[in-house]
């Protein structure tokens, strides 16, 4: 069984962190990664090529493809490629509500995906406290109110001291819908076990990120947080994250909100 690797750039804005996934191809594919949150930023998207595992992790940059945003008002733009493989939206902004299709058309065949905003759901309180396995630890704490209806779905990236920690956090609310939510982000999951840069500690500047994504953006994370919580490599059924683009690219678009809390860890 042949595997291949590509780089997934799963970061917010201002620092950003690569994942070394191995994913089930022998060829190589094309891997889309689409932002556009409710920030006033336009959308960003880059374009790479999957290696096969046996090669450097030198994933190839995609230039020249036609990448094209619309919403459902009507309004639409072609994305600017600033640098090899990043396009750059300019007047098209992220509001909640409404849906947006992303379209990337290269070597001849086009992949598209639909991303809806979701409505926005406060971040209302981050805080620290003592590991629930390892007392001596620190682990941030998020909390916030679910609406009524089941499907809401979230995304919380961590940066200590302006670094970001490779670990991702997702959460539905299956079991919480229109409950009060207190969530830890224990450092599991989503890039394996966190190294010393990760852990927390006292003094440290904590920064933490709070999406709201729609319910395609959260299965593809959970499919990615579960191949990353096993060994792809050694998998006898490995598998790729399931992408919300059609045409066979991998990767996702995710139109979603953003919301940010800071604090020094006493």
């Amino acid at each position: 069984m042949l595997l291949a690797a590509a780089a997934l750039l799963l970061a917010g804005t201002g620092c950003e962190k690569t994942i070394d996934l191995k994913l089930n191809t022998s060829d190589s594919q094309l891997v889309i990664e689409g932002k556009l949150a409710d920030d006033g930023q336009p959308c960003q998207v880059s374009l790479n090529r999957s290696v096969n595992y046996a090669e450097t992790n030198d994933f190839p940059a995609v230039s020249g493809a036609i990448v094209t945003l619309t919403d459902d008002t009507g309004a639409r733009e072609t994305l600017r490629e600033t640098s090899p493989g990043q396009y750059v939206g300019a007047s098209i902004r992220g509001v909640a509500g409404h849906a947006y299709t992303l379209r990337v058309e290269t070597g001849g065949t086009a992949y598209v995906a639909v991303s809806t905003l979701p409505v926005v759901v406060p971040f209302d309180v981050l805080r620290t406290q003592p590991g629930i396995f390892d007392t001596k630890s620190i682990q941030a704490v998020v909390e916030y109110n679910d609406p009524l209806g089941e499907g809401n779905s979230y995304l919380f990236r961590q940066y200590r001291n302006g670094r970001l920690n490779k670990t991702f956090f997702i959460q539905n609310d299956k079991f919480t819908d229109g409950k009060r939510v207190s969530q830890s982000l224990r450092n599991m999951g989503g890039g394996g076990t966190a190294d010393d840069l990760d852990k927390l500690a006292s003094g440290d500047s904590l920064r933490v990120e709070m999406q709201n994504i729609d319910p395609n953006v959260y299965e593809y994370f959970r499919t990615l947080n579960q191949i990353l919580q096993n060994n792809p490599a050694f998998s006898t059924t490995p598998a790729n994250p399931k992408s919300n683009f059609s045409g066979g690219a991998l990767g996702y678009f995710s139109a979603h909100s953003r919301r940010v809390k800071r604090l020094l860890i006493p």
